[in-house]
C-alpha cells in the first residue's frame, strides 16, 4: 500500500499532457525512473514513475520474430548481442502518477546522499518522537485503506479487531499476478503504534497472529510458501503507522538492506528476550540528506557529515 494512485488509461487519456521539469533519480536496480513535472490544466506538481515490468515468459517467443525490430550491436564468435524493440504490448512500461505531489513526496524520490544515524533512546524521545507526532496528519491515506474507502480491490486478508486487528494488502508496486514480484504490506488497525520503537511484550500476540495469518493467506491465494518470503519492518519507516513488509525473495526492490530493515523474526525474538527492548535499544539507520527528520537531527548535531 502506498500514497500513489494510477490512471488506468495512461497519462494522456487520463490526465492530459505531462511536461517533465526535473529528473529526480532512479531506483537502485535501474528499473524505475522518478520524474517531476506538470500536467496540463492541473495545478501543482506531479510525480510520474516509469517502471519496466518483468518480462512475461509467455511473450518471450514473440521477441525474436518478424514482428520485432532487431539491431545487431556486437558479435564475437558464438555470441551475438542485439537491441530488440519487441511488438507493442509485449513489454509495456508501468506508469504511476502522483498528483498533487507534496514537497515531502518530491524529496522522497529525489536522489541525495544518505548518512548513518546512531539513535539512542534519549535521541528518540527528544528528537524523533516529537517529529513523529507532528507528522501524523500525513496518514489520511492509510486510514482510508483501513476504513474501506480506498484500495479495497487489493486486500488479501484482514482481521477487524480494533486492538489486535490488521489488514494485508498488495502494494501498488505489485501487479498481483507475477508471484516473483510479490510485495504486500500488513497494516495494524491501532493508531497508537508508530514503529518498532513502540512495540513491547503486550503486542506479541498480535504480531504472532499477524505473521501466521498473512503467511497462510499468501500461500493460499498465490501459492508462495513462507520459505520464499522476506518479512520485515523498516526503521525509519516511510510513514509512522506500524506496518510489516512481505516480499518475495526474488523481488529485489523489496530486498531488506542494512540500516533500513529489521527482520520480523529478530524483532519478535528481541521482545521475547526483553519486553521493553525497543524502548532501551540504540538503533542505527541511514537517512537521506534533506529529509525532514534529518533536518531535526541536524539541529541537535546528531548527524556526522565529516
Amino acid at each position: 500500500v502506498s500514497t500513489q494512485s494510477t490512471g488506468s488509461s495512461g497519462i494522456n487519456a487520463e490526465y492530459g499532457d505531462y511536461t517533465i521539469t526535473e529528473l529526480l533519480g532512479q531506483s537502485d536496480d535501474g528499473r524505475t525512473v522518478f520524474t517531476r513535472g506538470h500536467i496540463a490544466d492541473k495545478e501543482g506538481d506531479t510525480i510520474v514513475l516509469f517502471e519496466t515490468n518483468s518480462i512475461d515468459l509467455e511473450k518471450v517467443k514473440l521477441f525474436l520474430t518478424t514482428e520485432s525490430v532487431l539491431k545487431l550491436t556486437m558479435t564475437n564468435d558464438i555470441f551475438n548481442i542485439f537491441h530488440v524493440d519487441p511488438p507493442p504490448g509485449t513489454n509495456s512500461i508501468k506508469t504511476t502518477v502522483i498528483h498533487p505531489a507534496t514537497p515531502k513526496l518530491i524529496n522522497k524520490y529525489r536522489q541525495r546522499p544518505s548518512y548513518f544515524v546512531t539513535e539512542t533512546p534519549e535521541i528518540y524521545e527528544t528528537v524523533t518522537r516529537p517529529y513523529i507526532m507532528e507528522h501524523l496528519k500525513d496518514h489520511q491515506w492509510v486510514y482510508n485503506v483501513l476504513e474501506g474507502k480506498a484500495e479495497q480491490d487489493r486486500i488479501i486478508c484482514q482481521v477487524d479487531n480494533p486492538d489486535e486487528g490488521f489488514m494485508l494488502a498488495a502494494d501498488l508496486k505489485w501487479d498481483m499476478t507475477t508471484t516473483e514480484n510479490l510485495y504486500c504490506l500488513a497494516i495494524v488497525r491501532r493508531r497508537d503504534i508508530y514503529s518498532v520503537r513502540d512495540l513491547n511484550t503486550s503486542h506479541l500476540p498480535m504480531l504472532h497472529n499477524l505473521r501466521d495469518t498473512c503467511l497462510a493467506a499468501i500461500k493460499s491465494k498465490f501459492g508462495v510458501p513462507s520459505s520464499l518470503l522476506r518479512v520485515y519492518f523498516h526503521y525509519q519507516p516511510a510513514y509512522y503507522h506500524l506496518h510489516v513488509h512481505f516480499a518475495h525473495m526474488r523481488y529485489q526492490v523489496g530486498a531488506p538492506v542494512i540500516g533500513k530493515s529489521l527482520a520480523f523474526g529478530d524483532v519478535l525474538q528481541n521482545i521475547e528476550l526483553c519486553g521493553d527492548y525497543y524502548q532501551r535499544a540504540t538503533l542505527r539507520y541511514y537517512i537521506k540528506d534533506g529529509h525532514a527528520l534529518s533536518k531535526e537531527l541536524d539541529k541537535h548535531g546528531i548527524i556526522v557529515r565529516e
